[in-house]
This record gives C-alpha cells, sequence and structure tokens, in this order.
C-alpha cells in the first residue's frame, strides 16, 4: 500500500471502540479492497486498535510459506515509530521463534513453526518479539493501525491464508478476538485525495513519502505517470535486474547472491482510490497489472524489457523474445496510469535500490544512485517492437553495485 487513502472499515467495525470485536477486519489487496496501490502478489490486512497505557495486543502464528512477510504497527496515520530504541515494524527474519520452533528466514527450515509477538506500551531492545503500541506520549484513546503483509504466497494470491491469532488484554482481562467477516467494501475519503508526486511522464523519481498510508519500512518505490500512447505504439521500461530468491518459499536471509528480497513493476489507475489494474478476460481469468522478479525476462546482460501495452496487443508484444508484457487497463483504456518500481528489502551491501534513493522527485537523482538499475522508459511502435525495445533506453553494461 502506497499512497494516503481512507479506506473504510467493515460497516460497524469498532475502529474507534475500546474494546476490539474480531481480528483482521479489512483486507487490501487485487482481489480484495483494491485501493492505495498494492501489489497484485501480494495480500495486506489492517487491524485498528486504540492505544491505552495498560492495553497489550499478543500475535500468535505460524510463519508462512511466503518470500516475505512481517507486521507493523502505525502511530494513527503517521507512520511506523521507535520507542525505547524499538522499532514498531517487525520483518520476517526478525522474529524470535517460539521454543522447539524454527524462523525459517532465520535457519533452514520448513514454513509453520510458531512464533509470539507481544504489542505493548512498555518496551525495551532486550524483550524477545516486544513490539510498542505506540509512540511514547501518546495519549489514552488514540488512534492506532496493526498491519500484516506476505508477498508471494507460495499457493498464489487466492489461495486461503490462516491469519494470526490476536489476543487482547486490558487491566488483566484478556479475550481472543474471532476473525472478522471478509470484506471489500470501501467509500470515498472525506475529502479529495490528491494525486500522488511523481516525476514527469516516462521519467521515473521517488516522491517523498509524506502522502503514504501505511508505508513499508522495508519498501521504496519509484514512479512516474504513463498516457497509453494509441494501438499502434508502447511503452518500454528498460534496467538492469537486481538478484532475488528465485522461489516463493522462506529461506534464511540475507542469502549470498540476492541483492534484495523482491522486485515488481505494476501499472496503477487514478481512480476511484488508485487502485493496480486487474484486467477481466474474455476466456474469465484475470490479469493483474504486476510482474514481479521471477517471472520478468532478462536478457544476457541481466537487463529486464518491461512492455507497456493493451491486451489487444499482448500477443504481438509476447511474440518478441526477452520481454515482458504489463498490461493496461481494459476498463480505462485512455486514462493516465500511474507506474510503480517497488523494491523490498536490499541486501546488506547492494546500495543501487530504490531505498537509496534521497526521495526528492527528481528523476536525474535516482538516475544517478541507481544507476544501471534505475529504469528507463521510451515509445516504440508496435510494428518495429523487436528491434526498438533494445536500441533505445539504456544499453547492457557489465554488472555493477
Amino acid at each position: 500500500m502506497a499512497m494516503l487513502i481512507l479506506v473504510s472499515l467493515l460497516p460497524g467495525m469498532p475502529a474507534a471502540a475500546a474494546t476490539p470485536l474480531c481480528a483482521w477486519p479489512q483486507e487490501v489487496g487485487a482481489q480484495a479492497s483494491n485501493v492505495a496501490l498494492p501489489d497484485s502478489n501480494a495480500r495486506y490486512w489492517v487491524m485498528p486498535f486504540k492505544v491505552y497505557a495498560d492495553r497489550q495486543i499478543t500475535i500468535t502464528g505460524a510463519f508462512p510459506d511466503t518470500r516475505y512477510a512481517s507486521f507493523a504497527v502505525y502511530d494513527g496515520f503517521q507512520g511506523t515509530f521507535t520507542s525505547n530504541g524499538v522499532s514498531s515494524a517487525r520483518a520476517d527474519y526478525e522474529i524470535t521463534p517460539d521454543p522447539g520452533s524454527v524462523n525459517p528466514w532465520q535457519e533452514p527450515a520448513v514454513a509453520g513453526g510458531a512464533y509470539t509477538l507481544r504489542v505493548r506500551t512498555a518496551v525495551a531492545p532486550d524483550q524477545v518479539n516486544a513490539v510498542p503500541l505506540a509512540p511514547p506520549g501518546t495519549p489514552d484513546g488514540a488512534l492506532g493501525f496493526l498491519v500484516y503483509r506476505i508477498y508471494l504466497p507460495t499457493g498464489g494470491t487466492s489461495s486461503p491464508v490462516v491469519l494470526p491469532t490476536l489476543t487482547v488484554t486490558d487491566g488483566g482481562r484478556t479475550r481472543t478476538l474471532p476473525p472478522c467477516p471478509r470484506t471489500v467494501a470501501v467509500t470515498a475519503p472525506d475529502g479529495p485525495v490528491a494525486p500522488p508526486r511523481s516525476a514527469p511522464d516516462l521519467a521515473f523519481a521517488r516522491t517523498t513519502g509524506n502522502d503514504e498510508l501505511f508505508p513499508n519500512p522495508d519498501s521504496g518505490y519509484l514512479s512516474t505517470w504513463v498516457t497509453p500512447p494509441g494501438p499502434e505504439t508502447v511503452v518500454v521500461v528498460r534496467g538492469r535486474a537486481a538478484l532475488s530468491p528465485d522461489q516463493p518459499h522462506p529461506h534464511p536471509w540475507p542469502q549470498r547472491g540476492d541483492d534484495m528480497r523482491y522486485w515488481s513493476l505494476c501499472t496503477n489507475l487514478r481512480f476511484p482510490f488508485f487502485p493496480v489494474v486487474v484486467n477481466q478476460l474474455p476466456s474469465g481469468e484475470t490479469d493483474p497489472g504486476c510482474r514481479h522478479d521471477d517471472v520478468a525476462a532478462v536478457d544476457v546482460g541481466d537487463d529486464y524489457t518491461f512492455v507497456i501495452g493493451t491486451e489487444k496487443q499482448r500477443a504481438h508484444i509476447e511474440a518478441v523474445r526477452r520481454v515482458t508484457f504489463v498490461p493496461f487497463s481494459v476498463t480505462e483504456p485512455r486514462a493516465r496510469h500511474l507506474v510503480l518500481l517497488r523494491n523490498m528489502m536490499p541486501a546488506p551491501g547492494f546500495h543501487r535500490s530504490v531505498l537509496d534513493v534521497p526521495p526528492d522527485g527528481r528523476p536525474g537523482t535516482a538516475a544517478a544512485v541507481m544507476g544501471d538499475y534505475y529504469p528507463r522508459a521510451h515509445l516504440c511502435p508496435l510494428s518495429t517492437l523487436d528491434t526498438c525495445a533494445f536500441e533505445a533506453g539504456r544499453r547492457s553494461r557489465p554488472r555493477s553495485s
């Protein structure tokens, strides 16, 4: 989730209630509430709560069979924070397993080991799996959010997910919350949603992040606006492909040879609330607007070449070797699309990721920092795509980091 969008929660859900009634009331994603620029290869669950000095939320669950998972506590809509030197965000490899279990992001093991995290006001760095409930000085009754993320679940994003159990303790009284009914309800925000700040068309830049809702501290984004160029032209995006795990199962992190945990390129719309593109095809299948690292075609120079076009152009595009088709929207064929390059969790020693780019909104800054890994976009006639896609934009050069 990337942009500032006030998403409504389940009708009757206790967003402002003193005691939550159920767990994980809102799912965000391409197949759920499709808002806030979700990655179509990920699923996100949001749990609102109120802050009280004696409140503790205990999270118990099993390490999922996914490429990535994390928890993050947010200070209302202000982002993650630190309390007494303890971060409110906890990535998969940072979670200590329960006794007798193994964290597969810490040492080789199959998924399914147990973990327990405790979200509370008083935390210290030496406390195992303690996560702060709110920043110091937060008054009782303030709003907070807990967000659970998974990327590339082994069975796909439509596979069943066993969500972590939430137990709320207030003043010695403990209650385990039942799962909330699934909802995809979304209503309009209270005021106008400002368009995300990005570079001019076809020039990727990193924005300030001040307009993000629940930003993931493990991720960074470059963005650019693209207007579909018409039936005879496509948009080509080329850059050096960062190395990442080549399968969805967990494995110890960081892993030698990997540049980052995950990356993807996605097409998104402005209305109604920044959904990722999801096209319904005549076959009954859907074509989501994200292509991630494992499915991106890479040439002998370690470069990817994404070709953004219409579903009608897809067969022509996919006839060209070493390119990856990314769709424009079928329902909004003339709308401007926001194209995002997402980088997640760069490995120590890799300094060409989006997260290394200052968020100044300048394409030149991003290009200087990322070097060959910077995505360069240009237009190509569909009739000469097999040559134009590789002649324009950046050319292959030796790998560097």
